[in-house]
């Protein structure tokens, strides 16, 4: 399955990375929902509130059941971080589909990964401990 996501954490910038790619099926899905909650958890646990940046570029328009599946893990995900998220869509169509599941007032979703990250650069993270 890493073939169709990486997820990894940079501790300097508190940044959650998570790359996609290809088409997805429902077990892609499921596997990466598991995933991303297990590690945003870990995550959550040993460094406190953290920024997620979501490169969805080379990842096309992805089935309905895929969406729906996304859009049912996404409650879970919002409860690990009050911190903004941000995806970068490849095309104005694939911002529209990534709309319909990344819903919450520090979500947002751009077709610029330069404003992506400069969106994300505006956040005052908490100092830890």
């Amino acid at each position: 399955m890493k073939d169709y996501y990486d997820i990894a954490f940079d501790e300097r910038a508190r940044i959650l990375h998570i790359t996609t790619n290809g088409f997805w099926s429902l077990a892609v899905t499921t596997m990466f929902s598991a995933d991303l909650l297990a590690r945003g958890t870990a995550i959550r646990i040993r460094h406190g509130t953290f920024c997620t940046l979501a490169d969805l570029r080379k990842a096309p328009i992805q089935p309905l059941p895929v969406i729906d599946a996304l859009a049912a893990m996404m409650p879970k995900a919002l409860k690990l971080t009050s911190a903004p998220i941000a995806a970068v869509a490849g095309s104005s169509l694939a911002k529209l589909q990534t709309e319909r599941y990344l819903v919450g007032p520090n979500c947002r979703t751009f077709l610029s990964h330069d404003e992506a990250v400069a969106w994300l650069a505006e956040a005052s993270l908490p100092v830890r401990a």
